[in-house]
């Protein structure tokens, strides 16, 4: 597959990169400085160019022919708003609508789903309060990729780590099983289960929490 990664130089951008590269695919990285990606290879390319510029986001989607783009922009911090990042998603979501047949996966959070609560009293009380501005991107960002006419997966994990990559980890559209899993998953784990569907395509236009 032809791939490409907004945000490939974050921690889960770089998982996506590595991981697609090991899979066998064509990997592009659009990043703002070319020089924070330190990874060579024969199949990794790098586009310099910013997300909240459209052009650049239009002109990098429109001429790669991919199969799948990645959506992985990180915030700079929970406790703001970031609506420069919220105008990013849109273009992407819009580029790809409009230019593209590929698979969207955007990396969105647990935290902004309407039933979020059952997760617990952390879900249920605690991250509406505290991080109050950083739901309120989640949500503007899901809401901008489900009007779109992309063929969109929102990818919805809870509390991200540095660990290992072992493939264990649950995945549902609805709250089922969660509130008995960590409640965190790897940022390795999460690059894998992206991967993974893309290259399957189970949750077209569908809502997925992922957690271990």
């Amino acid at each position: 597959m032809k791939i490409v990664i907004f945000g490939a130089s974050g921690r889960t951008g770089t998982e996506l990169m590595v991981q697609g590269l090991e899979r066998g695919h064509e990997v592009t990285a659009f990043v703002r400085n070319q020089q924070s990606i330190q990874t060579q290879h024969p199949h990794l390319h790098i586009v310099q160019g910013e997300a909240t510029n459209a052009e650049q986001v239009n002109k990098v989607i429109r001429e790669g022919s991919y199969d799948v783009v990645f959506s992985a922009l990180g915030a700079k911090s929970p406790f703001r708003r970031d609506l420069k990042l919220v105008e990013a998603v849109r273009y992407i979501a819009s580029a790809t609508s409009n230019h593209s047949s590929a698979q969207l996966l955007h990396i969105s959070f647990v935290g902004g789903r309407e039933d979020a609560g059952k997760l617990g009293i952390l879900y249920k009380y605690i991250t509406p309060v505290v991080m109050k501005n950083l739901l309120a991107d989640h949500r503007a960002k899901d809401e901008i990729i489900i009007s779109s006419g992309a063929n969109w997966t929102l990818v919805q994990p809870p509390i991200l780590t540095n660990g290992e990559r072992n493939g264990h980890y649950i995945a549902e559209t609805q709250i089922n099983r969660l509130p008995s899993s960590k409640l965190k998953i790897s940022r390795a784990n999460l690059a894998q289960f992206m991967l993974e569907q893309a290259e399957q395509n189970a949750y077209s236009r569908q809502t997925v929490m992922v957690s271990e």
